[in-house]
Order: structure tokens, then C-alpha cells, then sequence
């Protein structure tokens, strides 16, 4: 499978290939997520059948570790605050049922999302979820789907690395399993709402002295000169990850790249990756009134396989 990144700069038209024991009802008051009794009951019965169905698989692990990394709004990577919220009163309702497993906090994966500046629109397929989980020592994973259907908010679950090796067939079929919740206008709100986001604000970064910001009136914004595409890891490659990474570097007036800050960051290493690529790039300077100037430009890498 061939592999492309390409990377824009500012903003030129320029393309380069290149265990709380906190029960349900409360978490949800707490949270501003409202559910009925039996919405709860409906959740926490989920919980158990998902729990059963993952001892039931043919794993080698004795105690298999499990991860609920979220529910999406339609597909993976479509990242919903209902979602969110409704991950985290799974997480906590699955670990009254987990007798023979070992539920994973779910904030291993919010520090994880935090160190690498990405956002969960990354994870993209049940393949990266998988990856991820097991590089936060997870057997398999546990992912959900959030849709409108007739009126009410459904909810199915799916399962990811549970099964035999040779069989990858989802313990859970389509249609087997899931929940409805009553549409409110604050449920439907929060559906459509985005799920937390790591990455960071260009406007969080310090005034620098002597350096101004690309866009700034009267500023030419540096122009590439020799600007290699990183390379993919060898773990977004396995699990056929596609994103993208966006910095704020200075320019120097000599055309080099130095201060460099993430604002949004992509997992498997491509953060890294993309850094290590970006500090050898060279430019043509900024200028300003006819001289070369340092400027703080941001830099966007868009990891492709194709």
C-alpha cells in the first residue's frame, strides 16, 4: 500500500507532496446527562451482555483488559459529547459486571489523547481504536454508535480484538445489541455536540520578541525551499492511520526552522515524526519593508495511504 503526506503552510495556497463507585444515576446528574430508570437499567444490561460476551470469546489472556475508548456519532471518529458521557457511565456500569476482566480507566486514554495534542476525530476505524488500546495495554476495545431513528437516540456496541486471531468477526452483530434513549432537546444537543478536544490554540502560544506573525500587514510569509515529506511509522502504517499534523514554527531570517510548538498532533509516532522532519526544512525568510524576518508561520502535514 503506497503512503503520501503533503503539508500546507500558514496561510499560502502551497501544496508539497510530501472506579469511581459513583452509581449511574449519580455520574448522570453530575455529568447534565439526564436518563430515565430505564434507560439506566437498559445500559447497565448492556454492560452485563458485553461483559458475557467477552468471556465467552476464546481468549488466551486469564484475565483479559478491556477499554471503552467512546461512542461516535454515526462512525468512528465522529466525536460526540453524549458520547463521551455515555462512554464513561458504560465504563463505570461495565466494571460491576467484570468478574474474570480488568475495565481499564478511561482516563488512560484521555492522558494518551493529551500527550499526543490529538482529538478523537483521529480514530477513524475500529483497526487505529484496536492499536491504540493495546498500546495502553488493552486486550480489545469496546466502541459504540450513536444514531437518530425514529424519534429516539440509538446506541449499538462494538467489539474489537476479542476475538480469535483467524476469526475478527464482531462478537456482536449489527443488530444484536443496543439501547434507546428518549430524544430530549438537551440529549439531541449534546449528540451534535463535539467530544473533547487536546489539541492546542495558536493563540496560546507566548509573544516572542523580534518575531511577528505570519499574516501580520505588511508581512511576506516564507516561501519552501527544501521541505522533505516525513515518513510514516511503522505503527500508523499497521493500522493504515491517515491525519493530520499541524505546528507553529518560527522562520528564521536565515531560513531556518526553530521554536517549534504542536497544535495538533496525530498518534503512532507522527507527531514525532513530523517534528524530526519539519526542524531540517529550509525556506526563502519572511520579509518585511524589503528585509528578512523571523516569522511564526503554522505548518500542516497530511499523512495519506492510498
Amino acid at each position: 500500500m503506497a503512503r503520501h503526506s503533503s503539508f500546507r503552510l500558514g496561510l499560502l495556497p502551497i501544496i508539497v507532496a510530501a472506579h469511581l463507585a459513583m452509581p449511574v444515576s449519580a455520574l448522570s446528574q453530575s455529568s447534565g446527562l439526564a436518563l430515565t430508570r430505564s434507560e439506566e437499567a437498559d445500559l447497565d444490561s448492556l454492560a452485563l451482555h458485553t461483559a458475557q460476551r467477552i468471556r465467552q470469546a476464546k481468549l488466551e489472556e486469564i484475565e483479559p483488559h478491556v477499554l471503552v475508548i467512546d461512542f461516535f456519532r454515526s462512525s468512528p471518529g465522529s466525536s460526540s459529547r453524549l458520547g463521551t458521557l455515555l462512554s464513561d457511565h458504560f465504563s463505570e456500569s461495565l466494571s460491576a459486571y467484570s468478574a474474570g476482566l480488568k475495565i481499564l480507566d478511561r482516563n488512560v486514554l484521555e492522558d494518551y489523547l493529551i500527550k499526543e495534542w490529538t482529538t478523537l476525530e483521529d480514530l477513524k476505524s475500529g483497526d487505529v481504536c484496536l492499536l491504540i488500546g493495546r498500546q495502553l495495554g488493552a486486550t480489545g476495545v469496546i466502541l459504540g454508535t450513536l444514531y437518530e431513528e425514529n424519534g429516539q437516540i440509538s446506541l449499538t456496541i462494538h467489539l474489537e480484538g476479542f476475538g480469535p486471531v483467524a476469526n475478527r468477526t464482531d462478537p456482536f452483530e449489527a443488530t444484536d445489541e443496543r439501547v434507546r434513549f428518549a430524544t430530549s432537546e438537551n440529549m439531541r444537543a449534546m449528540l451534535y455536540q463535539h467530544g473533547p478536544n487536546y489539541a492546542r490554540r495558536a493563540d496560546e502560544i507566548p509573544e516572542e520578541p523580534d518575531v511577528v506573525r505570519s499574516g501580520s500587514p505588511g508581512v511576506a510569509s516564507p516561501v519552501c525551499s527544501y521541505c522533505p515529506q516525513p515518513d510514516y511509522s511503522d505503527a500508523a502504517r499497521a493500522a493504515k492511520f491517515q491525519g493530520t499534523v499541524i505546528l507553529s514554527v518560527v522562520v528564521t531570517a536565515e531560513g531556518q526552522v526553530t521554536s517549534v510548538y504542536v497544535l495538533k498532533g496525530a498518534p503512532f509516532g507522527l507527531t514525532a515524526q513530523t517534528i524530526k522532519a519539519t526542524r531540517g526544512w529550509r525556506f526563502k525568510p519572511g520579509q518585511k519593508d524589503g528585509r528578512p524576518i523571523s516569522v511564526r508561520v503554522e505548518t500542516e502535514t497530511t499523512f495519506h495511504l492510498y
